[in-house]
């Protein structure tokens, strides 16, 4: 009866032993290709299902340098992002695969669209930072070629709104790649 039982302890050890051997070994990115490309599609651009995540689709990982330090985005993954589908993974990967998935996430790349930038800033932001906006005036906007912030703080202040002005957060209009856009735009024009 005990040799049964060691031989059941032994096999269970070699088993779970095995299994997790070899997912400890997977990289962040076959991690990623087995967890996130459901929602962040195989390049990080969102895949159809992503896209249509109610109420909030899922974000473009593209252009996460942008919007996320290399220290957040660790405790996203593990987390989740209140207010949206992005789940915990805690539960799931280890604190040795989560950093390999953020590795991964941090070597997806995206090339901004100038003209694409230009235009939506046209749209949207000359109105008031233009040199000649109509609103320029009103609001004392500053001049965008003149800004001494960098892109990470230009993209924060997009989405997020500058706090005491009338900036108000533009997170809700634009996608990941249309603020890169923007934003490479504006450092094209800066002086």
């Amino acid at each position: 009866m005990k040799r049964q039982h060691l031989i059941v302890v032994i096999m269970l050890l070699i088993i779970f032993g095995v299994y997790h051997a070899a997912t400890a070994g997977e990289s962040g990115k076959e991690l990623f290709e087995r967890y996130c490309v459901k929602c962040h599609g195989t390049d990080g651009s969102v895949s159809e299902y992503g896209k249509n995540i109610k109420p909030n689709p899922a974000r473009d990982l593209r252009t996460n340098r942008l919007f996320i330090s290399p220290r957040e985005l660790p405790v996203i993954i593990k987390y989740g992002v209140y207010g949206r589908e992005m789940k915990a993974w805690k539960d799931i990967l280890n604190d040795d695969e989560i950093k390999e998935v953020a590795k991964y996430v941090r070597t997806l790349t995206y090339t901004p669209d100038l003209k694409n930038g230009s235009d939506l800033f046209k749209l949207r932001c000359a109105v008031c930072h233009e040199k000649e906006g109509p609103n320029k005036k009103l609001f004392g906007a500053p001049d965008l070629d003149m800004t001494p912030l960098a892109d990470l703080e230009i993209t924060r202040t997009i989405r997020f709104g500058r706090h005491g002005t009338m900036m108000f957060p533009k997170g809700s209009f634009f996608s990941n790649p249309e603020i890169a856009d923007i934003v490479a735009y504006i450092m094209s024009i800066k002086k």
